[in-house]
């Protein structure tokens, strides 16, 4: 199975036109590929900010699946269109890539604070320090003592 180049360094705000204060959230596309191993992290493709809800991230997953592979050799695919995907519902996607030597799923996560191993899977990789700076929102002690804490809950290394 191949990668897109980018995978791991997305950092996007797909409402950058909205008006100054608007609310956003922040999403994060995730791929596994790891079906049998329960423990292994998902791996993050990027995190997207959104003020109009997933929609526009689901979209991104979805045109994401032929950058993994050739749509000739996917096989067992399930929602793979977003056609399952109800309107302001996260996405869920499967497939079966490399007739059948791979299996890979990529879902839309809504970022939250409390869903500790996907929140320091992100930090470790940079990605929620470049999605605070992408909205202007400077890096503090108390929130680097945070990212401290869940650092000794989920131990591993941070990368720069």
């Amino acid at each position: 199975m191949k990668y897109p180049r980018e995978f791991g360094r997305v950092v996007e705000d797909l409402s950058s036109d909205a008006p100054p204060n608007t609310p956003k959230s922040l999403y994060v596309i995730l791929t596994d590929d790891n079906g049998r191993d329960f423990k292994a992290p998902p791996k993050p493709y990027g995190v997207f900010w959104s003020a109009e809800g997933p929609g526009p991230v689901n979209n991104i997953a979805i045109e994401l699946w032929p950058k993994f592979g050739s749509v000739k050799s996917r096989d067992s695919e399930e929602n793979i269109d977003g056609e399952l995907t109800e309107p302001g519902e996260c996405y869920d996607g499967f497939a079966c890539l490399n007739y059948g030597q791979r299996a890979l799923s990529m879902y839309v996560n809504k970022v939250e604070v409390d869903h500790e191993r996907t929140f320091m899977n992100l930090c470790r990789k940079g990605l929620i320090e470049e999605a605070l700076v992408l909205r202007g929102i400077e890096m503090d002690d108390r929130f680097m003592g945070a990212i401290d804490v869940l650092e000794n809950v989920f131990p591993g290394k941070r990368e720069k």
